[in-house]
């Protein structure tokens, strides 16, 4: 199965978080939530157009919530992250398509750097 992927990657602080989000044109979608090339959260599934990650997150001045949401509009997948109540852009946005099975994802060295963005605090990818 040919799957399509994009990622959104945050650096906060020391710390790089990356968010996955892959799908196929049979309808079949995956996310996951990378903390310092850790997963911590990882979904999938047939058909579903959102998903949204949260994740306790320490600051200086205290404990915050993660929060990641990414949602399937007609041509794109948009992704909005806040820590706290501060929005996020991404500092870096990648796509790479690959050949594999459900839960499969590709090799680091095949997310390649992604230059199309939109206005706002969204990131969109175009599908197909």
């Amino acid at each position: 199965m040919r799957i399509h992927g994009q990622r959104w990657l945050f650096r906060i602080g020391n710390s790089v978080v990356k968010v996955d989000n892959a799908f196929s044109w049979t309808t079949w979608t995956q996310e996951r939530l990378i903390v310092n090339d850790e997963v911590v959260r990882q979904t999938s599934g047939w058909m579903r157009i959102r998903q949204t990650f949260t994740e306790p997150w320490l600051t200086m001045l205290g404990e915050e919530e993660l929060r990641v949401k990414l949602v399937s509009r007609a041509s794109a997948i948009a992704c909005a992250a806040t820590l706290g109540e501060a929005p996020l852009e991404p500092d870096e946005r990648l796509s790479t398509s690959w050949n594999g099975g459900t839960l499969s994802w590709p090799a680091e060295e095949g997310w390649q750097p992604d230059s199309e963005r939109s206005g706002g605090r969204s990131w969109l990818v175009r599908m197909g």
